[in-house]
């Protein structure tokens, strides 16, 4: 899962709008409507954002994993230290 609450904290702290990523920067309203609902964005959108705020990935999303998918990644290094023993 996608949480881009450090982006508008970083669009804040920079003074950019979401106005300005649009109509200034040509960030899609598509993409800036898949932000608001925490979906996935390119890595060419991603850097372009960083680039625009001068910022780190860090400082524009943030991935967290819900219950399913920690359960999921625990099982496989399970079975990876299983197999190197």
């Amino acid at each position: 899962m996608y949480n881009y609450d450090s982006l508008w904290r970083t669009m804040k702290e920079r003074g950019v709008t979401t106005y300005s990523l649009v109509n200034h920067y040509n960030i899609s309203s598509h993409t800036m409507s898949n932000i608001r609902r925490n979906e996935n964005i390119t890595m060419e959108t991603l850097h372009k954002l960083c680039q625009i705020l001068r910022c780190q990935a860090s400082d524009v999303v943030e991935i967290t994993f819900d219950e399913e998918e920690e359960k999921h990644y625990r099982e496989i290094r399970k079975k990876k230290r299983t197999k190197s023993h």
